[in-house]
């Protein structure tokens, strides 16, 4: 259902019983291996993560790089392709929003109180609320699992679908982890959540997909894929568009150039791509956002202490062209850039 003039494509990329410590890169056909990581995994692990890639111009097709052996299940949520009747527009949010937090007392625009049970299926909104139009048929964001109670999955699919055999998370038993991902909304607004394992879950939606070119909250934009390239890297010695040669500060709010740097366009307004944290101090998350807005309550990644851990970003840029990147804990920090978002 792929269509032949689409030129990148995005969805979830799983790692399955590798042999050894390694990292995963996938790529367009036609271009060389860039420095990059769409995701790293430890042996054995089975790990999921997104990926948006473009396509080679000749054979429509992208490429998969693993440093060990590993089986690779990979599920496409969606595709993107030149504009024509029926396309899509995606709209940045101003900062992320909190759409749903299943814990006690917590605060967001859907506040149940109780955890997903386990096997079950919940009906989420996911438009005319939180600040999203009525507008919007397509979400992205992240959605975070907090202490299921064993080794499962996650989907969210369109509530108007049936359940399809994909998984938007891989959790271990008590795990919090958070798991970027991309769904599309049913002709009510509705997205529906399954999770194999009882588990508290934190939705993030940081922008969404409508037919609008322009509504109250900004122009649309179209994607334009990119041969990976590395905008950041904190350790020192390194090769990359930005090296600071130090560790990105716990508990500060550090500006990050990306808007004409990197290959990244000067009329970009927002950028995807993979952000590891390499080697934290101690268990902690990540935040990104753009540099005119205040720091959401929201987590682009969650780490653990030692772990090098790669998650897939979108983030919209400010009018300087940059994002700010928040960490609970200091860390060293790998960003890497696949594609944007411009007018």
């Amino acid at each position: 259902i792929i269509p032949a003039n689409a030129a990148a494509v995005t969805g979830n990329i799983t790692t399955v019983g590798p042999v050894a410590n390694g990292f995963l890169t996938v790529y367009p056909s036609t271009d060389k291996q860039p420095q990059a990581a769409n995701s790293n995994y430890q042996t054995g692990q089975t790990l999921n993560n997104v990926f948006t890639v473009g396509l080679g111009n000749a054979d429509g097709a992208f490429k998969v790089f693993s440093l060990s052996t590993t089986n690779v299940v990979v599920d496409i949520t969606g595709y993107f392709a030149p504009p024509g009747a029926g396309g899509l527009f995606f709209h940045p949010l101003p900062a992320p929003v909190r759409l749903l937090d299943t814990r006690s007392g917590q605060t967001a625009c859907t506040t149940p109180g109780s955890p997903l049970l386990a096997g079950t299926e919940l009906l989420q909104q996911g438009n005319a609320i939180c600040g999203i139009p009525a507008s919007a048929v397509a979400l992205v964001g992240n959605a975070t699992t907090v202490g299921p109670l064993g080794q499962g999955f996650l989907t969210l699919f369109p509530a108007d679908a049936t359940r399809p055999l994909i998984a938007s998370g891989n959790y271990q038993s008590g795990q919090t982890l958070n798991s970027p991902f991309t769904v599309g909304l049913s002709p009510s607004g509705n997205f529906t959540i399954y999770s194999l394992q009882q588990t508290n879950l934190v939705v993030d939606v940081l922008g969404y997909y409508s037919a609008d070119a322009s509504d109250t909250v900004g122009i649309g934009l179209l994607f334009s894929p990119m041969t990976p390239a590395r905008l950041l890297d904190t350790r020192a010695g390194q090769t990359a568009c930005f090296t600071p040669g130090v560790a990105i500060p716990a508990t500060t709010d550090t500006p990050q150039a990306a808007r004409g740097t990197c290959t990244i366009p000067a009329t970009a307004q927002a950028i995807v791509g993979n952000a590891t944290t390499v080697s934290p101090a101690s268990g902690g998350f990540l935040t990104f956002w753009p540099s005119n807005a205040t720091r959401p309550n929201a987590a682009t990644s969650n780490f653990a202490a030692g772990v090098n851990f790669n998650r897939h970003y979108t983030v919209g840029l400010g009018a300087d062209g940059a994002f700010n990147i928040y960490a609970l804990t200091s860390t060293h920090l790998v960003v890497d850039v696949s594609g944007s978002f411009a007018p």
